[in-house]
């Protein structure tokens, strides 16, 4: 089980307004990824949603509103970069902290993750440590 797995020096608080509150979207099309960094996630004190694929990911947003989304860049339908862009426009979003997730690590990702409004880009598998830097970094920063 994943919480078996995390060292203690991981499990902080959530960094940001209303700390336990911080909402995160996650979107992948990888059940398992979803499950076990959602559970990761939770463990750390998130409020977390999930969506498996670029459409889901919009509607979730909307209603939800999270205060950060992790968001694979390949995903059926619309792609991650559609998915930032989107969220972008949408009045619930638009200071939504963006983090691409993605196992591309070339300098063209990099520069269309920055052109489609992310913030970070992480490069899969994501370890704890790098999660949750971000997470801190992406909360504790105004957004642009």
């Amino acid at each position: 089980m994943i919480e078996s797995t995390i060292s203690q020096s991981h499990l902080v608080p959530p960094v940001g307004p209303g700390h336990a509150a911080t909402r995160i979207m996650l979107v992948d099309d990888h059940l398992d990824s979803v499950v076990s960094m959602g559970r990761l996630l939770k463990l750390l004190g998130y409020e977390v949603r999930a969506a498996l694929d670029g459409a889901d990911a919009l509607a979730c947003a909307e209603g939800f509103r999270p205060d950060v989304a992790l968001i694979d860049l390949s995903l059926p339908g619309l792609d991650g970069y559609t998915v930032a862009r989107r969220l972008r426009h949408l009045e619930g979003t638009r200071d939504t902290r963006l983090i691409a997730i993605s196992g591309w690590a070339t300098k063209d990702c990099e520069w269309r993750t920055r052109d489609a409004g992310f913030e970070m880009h992480l490069l899969k598998p994501v370890s704890v440590g790098d999660l949750t830097t971000a997470l801190t970094s992406a909360m504790g920063a105004p957004r642009c």
